[in-house]
């Protein structure tokens, strides 16, 4: 297991520190919430605490008892208060009244106390005023400021108190209209009209600093180092380099599976376990962790088995099915009037998956075509049949639906037949062509082949260039795919656990993303577990470029 540097440092420093005392325990100032929502016919405030809030100075703030607050959440007898949650408190009378613990004042002149808030990446004023509860323009008055706009790390002094005006300032104040109108939480349209409790819940919550996250994978403990298996590593640690110069420190905790199964005590204390790669051990480490934490699949597409097995399992390679979908809707956008749609398949096929697959897809689509089966032996009469199918009166686009290198060769031979003959042709195929060697790289770009795919980099976009260059000069080699996907996964897991908190995994279906080499769209299957169903459009185009559309 491997801690970060900088958190050993900082505990070494708290240990040492000649004013770490219990003496000197000073509980954080409660400031009274404004944000209201309703669960079960009933109106809460929904708190945040913040370290060193106690249950009891929580209840003298908003005027309640103890026991209303274990009654409004049940789980605090067993779990108690934690850092960064959010608790409802029951509306009553009063509770409007801030009580705020410490000292009232500070300074010469008298001014309200204040807390230090360092804002973080994905935050603006406006999340800010509503963690503390406080007006936007009490914010900006406090700290000089003559305009909304806030920077990464800017430290700002959050009155703890609203501070006080003039009777002309405060009935200029009354006529100028907000810019923006507070609704209740639970009333607030979305996307379809509608958002639920929790929805409104995880987006004004604001989030942590920190974040931990357990590695497992098969790093090479036993004496045999998997290449595969540091790339991604090395990826990884870049990612949370990079994080960490946008504020966000991961703590990260590495086991290496060849030297044995951790604990479960060392994997639920992180945030998220990422890996193992095979599936056999994802399966070993979700049995461990019991539920308690999400595990995430990071390389093999095999894992989407364990789906339906364990509702905290998150799979971040495409399932074949996503790539078919991919490929229906693209043809469903590209169709004209006039085309013709050829469905190609190889008879008495070893596998049939990627037939069936990509069949299903275009009936749900609502697509006609034409089908052509044929057995690579009859492949030299194949043209006169593709004649027959074919129209010079707009474009031909042909499916080829099958993995078979041998067959799909034989496919695009006699669509380079059709091409000489005038016949406009566009081909679709599984992502699985671009893996095979024997196949001339020509024929894709003369066919302008077509393919929707979980992976792809594109070296021309800058982010990735910057990458390149960062790794080169940290390893001494180039980086690969593995290295790209370790960078991505790493990336955009930290970095919604550090917005979202103890609640990323609800955002998850509401937060996409475009890595490097990998896209993020997660959506949730049944029982709970989640699965990346992002895909890539590739494009082989005729004067032998290769672009990806979207």
């Amino acid at each position: 297991m491997k801690a970060s540097i900088l958190t050993l440092l900082a505990i070494l420093c708290l240990a040492f520190s000649p004013g770490a005392s219990a003496q000197d325990y000073v509980p954080t100032p409660v400031t009274v919430s404004k944000e209201k929502v309703k669960l079960g016919g009933k109106v809460y405030l929904s708190h945040v605490v913040l370290e060193r809030q106690t249950l009891f100075g929580i209840a003298k703030a908003y005027h309640v008892g103890v026991d209303d607050l274990y009654e409004a959440n049940p789980s605090l007898r067993e779990t108690g208060l934690q850092k960064n949650a959010i608790i409802l408190i029951p509306l009553v009378e009063g509770a409007g009244q801030p009580v705020i613990e410490g000292p009232a004042a500070v300074g010469p002149e008298q001014q309200p106390a204040y807390k230090e808030h360092t804002v973080k990446w994905f935050e603006d004023i406006d999340d800010i005023a509503r963690r503390y509860g406080v007006s936007v323009k009490d914010i900006m008055e406090f700290n000089g400021l003559k305009s909304r706009k806030v920077s990464k790390r800017q430290v700002l002094r959050i009155p703890l108190q609203p501070l006080e005006r003039t009777a002309e300032a405060s009935a200029q104040e009354m006529s100028t209209p907000e810019e923006t109108v507070e609704t209740d939480p639970a009333e607030e349209p979305g996307d379809d009209g509608k958002k639920s409790f929790f929805e409104n819940l995880f987006e004004r919550f604001t989030g942590k600093n920190n974040v931990s996250m357990a590695l497992v994978m098969p790093l090479g403990a036993s004496g045999r180092v998997s290449e595969v298996n540091m790339d991604f590593y090395s990826g990884v640690l870049l990612a949370l380099r990079d994080l960490q110069q946008e504020g966000i420190n991961t703590e990260i905790n590495v086991y290496d599976l060849a030297a044995g199964l951790p604990t479960q005590e060392q994997l639920t204390r992180n945030d998220f376990v990422l890996g193992p790669v095979a599936t056999r051990d994802l399966e070993a480490v979700l049995e461990r962790v019991d539920g308690k934490v999400p595990v995430i699949s990071p390389l093999d597409q095999k894992a989407a088995t364990l789906l339906p097995l364990h509702s905290n399992f998150i799979q971040v390679p495409g399932a074949a099915d996503s790539q078919y979908e991919g490929l229906a809707g693209w043809i469903t956008a590209e169709n004209r009037s006039g085309d013709r749609i050829l469905f190609v398949t190889e008879k008495a096929a070893k596998s049939t998956a990627a037939s069936v697959g990509i069949r299903n897809a275009l009936m749900r689509a609502g697509l006609s075509y034409d089908i052509l089966s044929y057995a690579i032996v009859e492949g030299r009469g194949i043209p006169a049949t593709l004649t027959a199918k074919m129209t010079k009166d707009g474009t031909n686009r042909v499916i080829v639906a099958s993995e078979s290198e041998a067959f799909i060769g034989d496919v695009m031979r006699n669509l380079g037949i059709m091409l000489g003959k005038g016949y406009d042709i566009v081909m679709y195929a599984p992502s699985k062509v671009r893996t095979f060697d024997t196949i001339d790289g020509s024929a894709y770009h003369q066919n302008r082949l077509h393919i929707a795919t979980s992976y792809y980099v594109d070296y021309d976009d800058p982010r990735v260039k910057d990458f390149v260059l960062a790794y080169r000069a940290l390893y001494r080699t180039e980086p690969s795919q593995f290295a790209f996907q370790g960078y991505d996964t790493a990336r955009y897991f930290a970095g919604i656990s550090a917005r979202y908190g103890n609640y990323w995994l609800r955002a998850l279906e509401r937060t996409e993303s475009k890595g490097l080499h990998t896209d993020f769209r997660f959506t949730r299957e049944e029982g709970g577990a989640h699965q990346n169903t992002a895909v890539r459009r590739i494009v082989y185009n005729k004067d032998y470029t290769t672009e990806m559309v979207k």
